[in-house]
């Protein structure tokens, strides 16, 4: 039954003069106790409830019957105070004029029963118990010395005896003893509502009276109800924890905090409602679409958890990464940590910049094709600021796709301006000048462009490390920039690399060093590798037999004994 249809069904109750039962059922968390509430102070306002007294009592942790009438006896107002704050002096006038002569009937019965003086206690002031609305939450939580019988014979006993109206709100899909409640039910309860709130509902109810900002309540809001989660108190826990990250999040992009609530929300119900959520092991292991796709093709998935990526998927949860694992961890623990936050926000936060800067590129192209106009420069100059703003995250073929365009409509000059200023904002980035999958996609480059680009390519070709120069030099034994650097090296560099790799580098370095054994006409450079090579061969065959056999099936001895080369004169010998 819906939220209102409930509520009515209880407004009536409560103004209805007849004795009777109304028990409200549902699960945990969903709000019954609140909405309970909210009505009773709603009827107390407008004057429309049928008895002057009421009793909120919660079973949890009740063992006895006896126990149960003190808690009615102990809680009882008058029905002006709902919803009031506790005033201990409205308790002290209550107990007064409730129970006239009380303390001289409890002397005797101290006199009279001794050790049984609470019990008597209770028994007398339990006899004034009427006229009354009673509350009787939580009965799934009581102790195990009472039973679900007990409580309703005393139900009953209110009614039909003491003219009382007693509502029951309970989760009974949880009660130990279920069927024998059921057997009772019917026989007690007057009327019996299912309380079926819906997601929004529950989210209303969590999030009202909570402090924060609207937005805020409505980012959880959305996401608690995709999901479909109902439980009231489930809800309250999320928003505290999306609270709770928010200010460890102000420095980056609105969307990480977006992308971050959507996980704790996603995540923070795993690990609060297991019993009806996806699995926490099932998430963590997640890697995607495509892979849940193989999964269900091998067989791999059950029902159940077809179902959950059914859910995951529309609500928008793609993969599970390093920074979903930290929020998991997060809410494990109860709190979050700007070191951890951050040491991954940083690439999220640049992978929204990225999505960010590629929109507003679409939107300005959109608004360039999307009319008939004469405005040139206006479109030059929207283009202008979109790519100065974002030039870190635009590829080389998004701006030369500008830069002809600008060209087409006799803005050259300001294409090579924009062209200028983004190459030397991507000055530092690797690849920056590369235009070999241009023809691929059908990209056009003018000459000057392109010479430009195979320019800049050449000034800022890595210098490779010393290792590697030995690594390239199997390939091009005669590329002048790599046998002048080798040759200009000390013996202790050849030494270094030779014992420091093995294996497949060990071969192609060795297949480099003596490449030149059987050319004719070795050049200066190619002299001087191989004398710096023997001399550190010759070094290290002296440390041990092993060695000096392995030294010996090289061969560059043996060639540099047939030439007599001359020494370049940018080479020194060490």
């Amino acid at each position: 039954m819906s939220v209102e249809n409930v509520k009515a069904q209880a407004a009536r109750f409560l103004e209805a003069e007849a004795a009777e039962v109304l028990c409200i059922r549902g699960n945990w968390g969903t709000g019954k106790t609140y909405n309970w509430h909210e009505v009773l102070k709603d009827a107390v306002a407008s004057k429309k409830v049928s008895r002057g007294k009421y009793a909120y009592v919660s079973l949890f942790g009740v063992n006895s019957l006896n126990d149960l009438k003190q808690e009615i006896i102990h809680q009882s107002i008058e029905i002006e105070q709902v919803g009031r704050a506790f005033d201990f002096e409205n308790v002290e006038s209550y107990v007064k004029n409730a129970f006239p002569g009380l303390l001289k009937l409890g002397g005797l019965a101290g006199k009279f029963l001794g050790e049984n003086y609470t019990s008597a206690g209770v028994a007398v002031m339990y006899m004034l118990v009427r006229n009354r609305i009673i509350c009787i939450d939580d009965l799934e939580r009581k102790g195990d010395g009472l039973r679900s019988a007990d409580v309703l014979g005393l139900v009953s006993q209110l009614r039909e005896d003491r003219n009382c109206k007693v509502v029951m709100l309970l989760n009974d899909e949880s009660l130990d003893d279920r069927n024998q409640f059921e057997n009772y039910l019917e026989k007690v309860v007057d009327v019996n509502l299912r309380f079926s709130p819906t997601a929004e509902d529950s989210a209303e109810i969590a999030l009202k009276a909570l402090d924060g900002t609207d937005e805020l309540k409505e980012l959880v809001r959305e996401r608690t109800t995709k999901l479909g989660i109902d439980n009231v108190r489930v809800i309250r826990k999320l928003y505290y924890f999306v609270e709770q990250i928010e200010p460890l999040l102000k420095q980056y992009e609105y969307g990480v905090f977006q992308s971050v609530a959507n996980t704790i929300v996603l995540m923070g119900w795993c690990h609060l409602q297991p019993e009806f959520a996806p699995s926490k092991d099932f998430l963590v292991r997640r890697k995607g679409v495509f892979s849940d796709y193989v999964d269900d093709q091998n067989g791999k998935l059950n029902s159940q958890e077809q179902g959950w990526i059914k859910l995951i998927a529309e609500y928008g949860y793609s993969h599970t990464d390093e920074f979903d694992l930290e929020i998991l961890k997060g809410i494990e623990d109860g709190y979050f940590t700007k070191e951890a936050i951050d040491k991954n926000a940083v690439e999220l936060n640049q992978r929204i910049e990225m999505d960010m800067a590629a929109l507003q590129l679409r939107n300005t192209w959109g608004e360039f094709h999307n009319v008939f106009d004469e405005d040139i420069d206006g479109h030059v100059k929207r283009f202008e600021s979109c790519i100065l703003a974002n030039a870190k995250f635009y590829s080389l073929s998004d701006l030369i796709a500008v830069v002809n365009m600008f060209r087409a409509v006799d803005r050259k000059d300001r294409g090579d301006k924009l062209l200028d200023a983004y190459l030397e904002a991507r000055a530092d980035v690797e690849n920056a000048y590369d235009f070999s999958d241009f023809e691929l996609f059908g990209t056009r480059l003018d000459s000057d462009i392109e010479e430009k680009l195979l320019a800049l390519q050449e000034q800022h070709k890595p210098s490779p490390s010393i290792d590697e120069l030995f690594l390239l030099l199997a390939d091009n034994g005669h590329d002048r920039s790599i046998t002048e650097r080798l040759a200009g090296l000390a013996v202790e560099e050849y030494i270094r690399v030779l014992k420091y790799h093995k294996g497949q580098d060990f071969r192609v370095m060795r297949r480099a060093l003596t490449q030149y054994n059987n050319l004719a006409n070795p050049d200066a450079f190619n002299v001087e590798i191989m004398r710096k090579t023997d001399n550190a061969l010759q070094q290290i065959a002296q440390e041990n037999a092993l060695n000096k056999y392995r030294v010996s099936h090289w061969g560059i001895a043996e060639r540099l004994a047939q030439i007599q080369p001359p020494v370049p004169q940018e080479v020194t010998d060490d």
